[in-house]
């Protein structure tokens, strides 16, 4: 249930994204000032260790510096858009304004506690992911001891810190998104639209989160399928991604097939009503409104007809489509890798 008193402590990517919709100009420049800050920081310790001018460590570089600032856009703007989306559904919700206040609250703001934890458990996969593969992943490229190996080090531990962070926001604002569809909306089949108002907002959500992998198999010249590492990190985000898209829309489909349930039930009754009054006809010899009743179950059997060819999945032919491209993504990046490597090798 819904507990519209349950007015928790923000989180600290809430308090962030806060402080940076209040500065001055596009939000974007923040991040995108962000991402310059961790490059620049990387590059000072690439310089002092003399690796500025490997390929395969800047690539590595730019996509934790670029990843971050990612990650961070990605909760704000899912916010932003869960915000716009719930706007949207406001006449549909038997709520005051008070009450439609804190449901915004609650669907746009992760609590502190909660996410703290988030944050530790991405660390954790850091060493889940190295006690598999046997050592620091990717550290060897680097000096053990020197500055850009301990940079590098801490910006690969931030990133999955914001990446467990990002996903404990997924799962708690599709949550609370599947709670409003069950407990607050009424769900109508012949308008359909309020079912599709946060559809785009979850394939975005999954879109968005199966590109990291992207960018993962791009800036990593040493990435290999046949490295578990490398195979299993993939493979998960690409299942969250995809858990991502059908853990709600599933949700809204059992609504939608109870109340497709319901509509034909009621049509089946009348049916069988108005049967009876064909039969006690026939069978009393008494068929004077025959054509009445003729026309009855014509028209019940029009509409059990036009229900039973109502759609019961929540979205749109192009949101499917955008799911499957970005799921796509990473093998397609593998593809590529695969040709020019064995092209360069001739």
């Amino acid at each position: 249930m819904i507990n519209f008193d349950d007015q928790y402590t923000p989180s600290w990517v809430d308090y962030l994204t806060g402080w940076v919709s209040k500065l001055p100009g596009q939000s974007l420049l923040f991040y995108a000032g962000l991402a310059v800050l961790l490059l620049l920081i990387q590059g000072i310790g690439l310089y002092q260790d003399g690796l500025l001018v490997h390929p395969g460590i800047n690539r590595a570089q730019i996509f934790l510096s670029l990843a971050i600032p990612y990650t961070l856009v990605l909760i704000d703007f899912f916010d932003r858009r869960a915000k716009v989306c719930l706007g949207e559904l406001r006449p549909s919700l038997e709520i005051d304004d008070e009450d439609f206040q804190k449901l915004e609250y609650i669907l746009t703001t992760m609590q502190a506690l909660k996410t703290f934890g988030a944050g530790f458990l991405g660390i954790g996969c850091v060493f889940l992911l190295e006690s598999i593969s046997g050592s620091p992943y990717q550290l060897e490229h680097l000096h053990s001891t020197a500055l850009s190996g301990i940079i590098f080090r801490i910006a690969y531990m931030l990133l999955w810190w914001v990446f467990g962070t990002l996903v404990y926001h997924t799962f708690h604002q599709l949550s609370v998104i599947g709670k409003i569809y069950s407990q607050l909306v009424t769900v109508n089949l012949s308008q359909p639209r309020n079912l599709y108002i946060f559809s785009n907002l979850i394939a975005m959500t999954a879109f968005f989160t199966a590109l990291l992998p992207v960018g993962f198999l791009i800036a990593n010249p040493w990435a290999s399928w046949n490295d578990p590492v490398v195979f299993g990190t993939v493979l998960v985000v690409q299942l969250l991604a995809l858990g991502v898209f059908v853990w709600p829309h599933y949700g809204i489909h059992r609504l939608q097939v109870a109340e497709k349930e319901r509509m034909l039930g009621e049509v089946n009754q009348r049916l069988e009503k108005i049967s009876r009054v064909l039969h006690q006809g026939v069978d009393e010899n008494t068929l004077e409104r025959a054509g009445d009743v003729n026309t009855t179950i014509s028209s019940l059997i029009a509409e059990l007809s036009v229900i039973q060819k109502i759609p019961t999945w929540p979205w749109q032919p192009e949101t499917l489509r955008i799911l499957i491209t970005a799921l796509a993504f990473p093998l397609g990046v593998w593809l590529i890798q695969v040709l020019l490597g064995n092209y360069l090798a001739r």
